[in-house]
């Protein structure tokens, strides 16, 4: 086969659901009724209920080529996988599929709990039609990569999340020698050593000539490790192309996810409390309700005022840029004082997938308080005439954003310390916010002292030098 063979083709493909699960069922089988006995193609047009899933998706790959779909959650990245793989019927369009299909796109999925996991690599490779000498001559290889020990003669049912995406992945990936490869957020479960080993086998059926196709939410990876990629939002195709254009694009969307705001859930709290007849009772009487976790209230009430992300002049920018100057501005209250209290400052990616930075630092409040002798750093105590419940500002200044392109989430946690307390947990808030970060503009048509457009979360300036090996060691004095 050559190296530039098409192995994939998706033509106009669309895909539309019902949210009623009665009219689904009426659609569906007027659709087949039609197509039995008339001929007829389904309906284009959206009926009463339904909503397209996928709309218009065109895109060709060829041998050796690794291609992410990234996009936000509910964009359709699933459902065209799964018509890939010929699970799903498309409402319209086609998929040409030129070679054997390996796909692992459910956790677990095609399993039998009640077998043991050798037992089910080999019903998996009865429904691939692969033989039981092939099967034999790669169980070392399946078990090797799956780790997972004498489980390997348990039911799957009492397997981890964590074991059955390893099994699911070495059957997928050894299990033959597949020439087009899907994969869907299989690296969600695992520990870091785990996804490590599944790149460098993804790697392997690349260079081996195959195709992979990566569906993750996992943007910094596929980035490294696709060389082609395709945002989709809200079913349709936002661009294809280089994988760093379509993750700065998947970046640059509006509607990127972010963790429900702490206030909102605190003000539910308050509400649920409220409604509670013990604490009805409380503030009727003014007696503390008797709860098993009353001894665990916390002491200290804390109330954010405001995080704010500004510059160096105290604005406010929409867009930071990297190597910039970046002060994170804290306010809050704390009624009554404690003696210590914690900040910590994270820079995390969308989605809290990597913690990119972590800051953190005590302040002593109260004029007894003891400094902790072990970090996190110390800084200096509060003014002494400050009063329990005045707002509190606090600066913590990045002299130089090293963050590369794309869009962060800063988290700030505020936790009261006494002497002696067990409970921190119970009086921890955390509040954030969402940085944009860019690369430095251009001047004249000439970049700005500053990294160019690559792949990565951090700038890691260097200076390079090219020289002779024997200039190399004369220069350092261990020429022989």
């Amino acid at each position: 086969m050559a190296d530039d063979e098409i192995l994939v083709k998706v033509e106009g493909v669309a895909k539309k659901y019902c949210k009623d699960l009665k009219r689904s069922l009426r659609y569906g089988l007027q659709e087949l009724a039609g197509e039995l006995f008339l001929r007829q193609n389904p309906p284009t047009d959206l009926r009463r209920y339904e909503f397209w899933a996928l709309q218009d998706v065109n895109f060709e790959l060829r041998r050796g080529e690794a291609f992410g779909i990234i996009g936000v959650n509910g964009s359709g990245k699933t459902t065209l996988l799964k018509i890939m793989q010929g699970l799903l019927k498309p409402t319209t369009g086609r998929v040409t599929m030129r070679g054997r299909v390996g796909a692992l796109i459910s956790l677990g999925a095609g399993f039998q709990p009640l077998l043991t996991g050798r037992e089910n690599i080999y019903v998996n490779a009865s429904i691939l039609k692969i033989p039981h000498r092939q099967v034999d001559q790669r169980m070392d290889d399946i078990l090797a990569f799956a780790d997972i020990g004498d489980f390997i003669d348990a039911p799957i049912k009492t397997y981890s999340s964590g074991m059955r995406g390893r099994l699911g992945f070495a059957i997928a990936t050894h299990l033959m020698d597949p020439d087009i490869l899907l994969l869907d957020e299989v690296l969600a479960t695992g520990d870091w050593k785990f996804k490590d080993r599944c790149f460098r086998r993804m790697e392997q059926i690349v260079s081996s000539g195959a195709t992979v196709v990566f569906v993750s939410h996992l943007v910094p990876k596929v980035e490294k490790f696709c060389n082609r990629a395709m945002l989709l939002h809200k079913g349709m195709v936002k661009g294809v192309g280089p994988a760093t254009e379509i993750c700065q694009m998947y970046h640059d969307l509006p509607e990127i996810e972010v963790p429900p705001h702490p206030k909102e859930r605190r003000r539910k709290l308050a509400k649920m409390l409220r409604q509670s007849p013990e604490m009805m009772a409380f503030a009727n009487n003014g007696d503390t309700p008797e709860t098993e976790d009353s001894q665990f209230e916390p002491q200290t009430n804390i109330d954010f005022l405001e995080v704010e992300l500004c510059d160096a002049q105290g604005n406010n920018p929409k867009v930071f840029h990297t190597l910039d100057t970046l002060v994170v501005c804290i306010q809050f209250v704390l009624n009554p004082w404690p003696e210590n209290v914690e900040i910590v400052v994270q820079f995390l990616t969308p989605g809290d997938e990597i913690s990119v930075s972590h800051f953190p630092v005590v302040f002593p409040l109260t004029s007894h308080a003891t400094p902790p002798e072990s970090p996190p750093p110390v800084v200096e105590r509060l003014p002494a005439s400050a009063a329990d419940g005045e707002p509190v500002c606090i600066n913590c200044t990045i002299p130089q954003l090293l963050l590369r392109a794309g869009k962060y989430r800063v988290s700030v946690t505020v936790t009261p310390e006494e002497e002696g307390d067990k409970s921190r947990s119970q009086s921890r808030l955390t509040e954030s916010a969402t940085i944009s970060v860019r690369d430095k503009p251009l001047e004249d048509g000439n970049a700005q002292d500053g990294p160019k457009k690559s792949p990565g979360l951090v700038y890691m300036p260097a200076n390079w030098q090219l020289t002779t090996l024997a200039k190399m060691q004369e220069s350092t004095g261990t020429l022989h």
